[in-house]
C-alpha cells in the first residue's frame, strides 16, 4: 500500500498570521479552493483509491472538491487532524485546529464515512497536543486500519505538522520545519 499524504489547500487561517489563528473552523480561500480542484488533474483518483480527511473544514473542503466526481472511498479520522510541530508540552490547541465531532461530520460531511473503531475522546482531545508516545500508539493504530482498507493507493488530506509527525513516525528520523509541505503539496510513502 502506498500512502500519500496531500496538504489542504491554502485556508483563510493563513491570512493574516498571527491574528487569523484565532479563526474558528476555518474553510478555504479562493485560492485554496482552485487548488483542491487542481488536485484531480494532478492526483487522479479511482475506485481502487481511499481518500482520508482530518476532521477540520479545510481538509474535508479539500477533500470533497478533489473526490467530485470519482467513486473513490470517502473517509474521515481523527488520527489525521491538526498536529502542533515539533511538539511543545505548554501549546494548547489553537482556535484553528480545532476538530469536528462525529455528528458534526455526518451533518456537513455526509459523504464521508467514518471508522466505528475510534473511541469519542479522540474525536473530542484529538492529536494535537498528545504526546509523542501517545501519538505513536495512535499513529500504528491508524497505519493499521488504513491497510485494512486494502486500497492500493490511500491518501490522506492533511495539515503540514501532522504531515511532520507522520513522517517521522514512520522513516524513524527527525524532520526539519523546512521540510513541511507548501500549499497543496503532497508526499509519497510506502508501508
Amino acid at each position: 500500500m502506498e500512502i500519500i499524504f496531500v496538504r489542504h489547500g491554502e485556508g483563510e487561517h493563513s491570512a493574516q498570521i498571527p491574528e487569523s489563528y484565532q479563526l474558528t473552523d476555518p474553510g478555504l480561500t479562493e485560492h485554496g479552493i482552485q487548488e483542491a480542484k487542481q488536485l484531480t488533474s494532478t492526483l487522479p483518483l479511482s475506485e481502487t483509491d481511499a481518500v482520508i480527511a482530518s476532521p477540520t473544514r479545510r481538509t474535508l473542503q479539500t477533500a470533497q472538491l478533489w473526490c467530485a466526481g470519482t467513486n473513490a472511498e470517502r473517509y474521515v479520522h481523527p488520527a489525521i487532524g491538526p498536529r502542533q510541530f515539533p511538539i511543545r508540552y505548554d501549546f494548547t490547541t489553537l482556535p484553528c485546529d480545532t476538530t469536528f465531532e462525529p455528528q458534526r461530520l455526518t451533518k456537513l460531511f455526509g459523504d464521508f464515512l467514518l471508522p466505528n473503531d475510534v473511541p469519542a475522546y479522540l474525536w473530542l482531545q484529538g492529536i494535537n497536543t498528545v504526546p509523542a508516545l501517545l501519538f505513536n500508539k495512535w499513529a500504528e493504530q491508524f497505519i493499521a486500519w488504513c491497510k485494512r482498507l486494502n486500497k492500493d493507493k490511500v491518501y490522506l488530506v492533511t495539515h503540514d505538522g501532522t504531515i511532520a509527525a507522520y513522517m517521522e513516525y514512520l522513516q524513524g528520523t527527525k524532520v526539519a520545519r523546512t521540510a513541511q509541505l507548501s500549499q497543496s503539496g503532497w508526499v509519497p510513502l510506502s508501508v
